[in-house]
């Protein structure tokens, strides 16, 4: 592909409709991920199916868009994003028309791996475009928006699904999201230009076997770790899932390493810029993680909290990443990617911190107080982050990088929870309580119950200790690291 972002970026009406494009994907992945956890108690219901069964629902989108991201990535490096993001919403448009059609749970999980399908499309091209369509010097603040957008997203989508599945029933969500998405893909279509290749480019080809390896050792490495916290790290299933992805990876190093178009190119990973991004980037999603998924039980089965009010103290972190997002991009423009970097790891570790000194009677405000620094925290950091990992590479490899950034993404949140999880377990069982997180959901004001609610307390407090100290050690190799220094650059690059 032939691209020169300063001639793109001289028509500013055409950026803005590309980010337009690219909000309107982002918002209806995220939301649909997150309005799906809403509406699984009513799913459940109605399709007759216990909790467990049915969470194979969020699990197939999940892992679909997280093993698919990185041959969505290259795919579209090769023929180019405007196909594969178009194709990605039409896709992900007939995905939520089967959903909505569904009467029985099979064909519901089949039609959340479609969605799947086409959610990785749209999500692997998403900060590619973005980066292609504005010039370097506002390459923050393009993917600060973008960050915006998956806040709003990851917000909204409980809010919106909630109202939608409350007064309409769970299959109206799905009915939105095809209405939208049908629309998001007429626009896309109309506005989005196509790019032109080379001969040299028209010969490259798509590399299938490093497609299935990639695929085949993320599937299994996130599936394992989601099977940690309900089977235990010892179990067989949970042994053989991690050995397989380990094979499955060395096979996939392997071959990348031979091949003359490597899905991935591993010669990134010995850029410092690159790799020490990847590397905070994880641990930082690894250390925040635990709070999502271990304070609900906190709040509502520990200190008493209704669902509605809980949401209420979680809200901020997502707001404020709505707002901080942005102005960190800006900022990062102008003053360079890694000190806001440093800056929103360090506001991440604080919240952490906060976390540490929650006890079985202590007030919501602490939580509300760590989630608004969280919040602040991973939009600080976000833009600068996914900026510096960006500007170094060329355009031609926009879209696996892009795509490698939500998959680093991912795998740090899946790794967080699986550990996080594991130390809260390990704590109640030292206590001699279940070592089971279901046993907090149905105590009551016994001395059983009370001491029970303590044993868990100290299991999440341990976790957000050790996940102070992996964000810490974040923030400090991030700040004696290198920064690729600001520049404005008129790239022609072939892929």
């Amino acid at each position: 592909m032939t691209v020169n972002n300063d001639k793109n970026a001289i028509s500013t009406n055409y950026k803005w409709l590309v980010y337009a494009s690219v909000a309107v994907g982002a918002f209806l992945t995220v939301s649909d991920q997150t309005g799906t956890n809403i509406a699984m108690p009513r799913i459940a219901e109605d399709l007759s199916a216990d909790i467990p069964t049915v969470q194979w629902v969020y699990l197939l989108y999940t892992l679909s868009i997280s093993s698919l991201l990185l041959p969505m990535g290259r795919l579209s490096d090769l023929v180019g994003r405007k196909s594969i993001y178009c194709t990605g919403l039409a896709i992900f448009s007939v995905g939520a028309l089967g959903a909505y059609l569904s009467g029985v749970l099979p064909i519901l999980l089949g039609a959340k791996a479609v969605q799947g399908l086409g959610a990785a499309m749209i999500q692997a091209n998403g900060m590619a475009l973005m980066a292609e369509s504005f010039p370097r010097n506002e390459r923050g603040k393009a993917l600060g928006l973008y960050m915006t957008i998956i806040g709003i997203g990851a917000t909204g989508g409980p809010v919106i699904g909630g109202y939608l599945i409350g007064a309409f029933g769970w299959r109206s969500m799905y009915l939105a999201i095809l209405m939208f998405g049908i629309m998001a893909l007429v626009f896309s279509f109309k506005i989005l230009k196509k790019e032109e290749f080379t001969s040299s480019q028209k010969d490259l080809s798509f590399d299938w076997i490093g497609a299935a390896l990639s695929a085949s050792a993320l599937a299994l490495f996130l599936l394992g770790l989601t099977y940690t916290y309900r089977l235990g790290w010892s179990n067989s299933l949970v042994i053989v899932g991690f050995l397989l992805s380990a094979i499955s990876l060395a096979g996939f190093i392997w071959w990348e390493k031979r091949n003359q178009n490597p899905i991935v190119d591993l010669s990134l990973f010995s850029v410092p810029e690159f790799s020490l991004g990847m590397a905070a980037r994880y641990l930082a999603f690894m250390s925040g993680s635990s709070a999502f998924f271990l304070m609900p039980f906190y709040l509502i089965q520990v200190i008493g909290l209704k669902e509605s009010e809980a949401a209420l103290v979680l809200a901020p972190s997502s707001i404020m990443m709505a707002i901080t997002s942005p102005l960190s991009g800006r900022l990062s423009d102008k003053i360079g990617t890694k000190w806001p970097a440093v800056a929103g790891l360090i506001c991440w570790a604080a919240a952490v911190a906060v976390y540490t000194t929650i006890t079985v009677d202590s007030s919501p405000w602490i939580v509300v107080t760590g989630m608004f620094l969280q919040g602040s925290g991973n939009g600080i950091f976000g833009s600068p982050n996914t900026t510096a990992v960006m500007n170094v590479v060329e355009s031609n490899r926009y879209g696996v990088v892009s795509a490698l950034v939500n998959m680093v993404r991912t795998s740090g949140n899946l790794t967080g929870i699986a550990i996080g999880t594991t130390l809260v377990v390990f704590t109640m069982a030292s206590r001699n309580y279940p070592p089971d997180l279901s046993a907090i959901e149905s105590v009551g004001a016994t001395a059983y119950g009370e001491g029970l609610k303590a044993a868990f307390t100290e299991g999440i407090t341990r976790a957000f200790w050790i996940g102070t100290g992996i964000v810490g050690f974040a923030a400090l190799f991030t700040a004696f690291g290198p920064e690729k220094p600001i520049r404005q650059k008129k790239t022609t690059s072939t892929r």
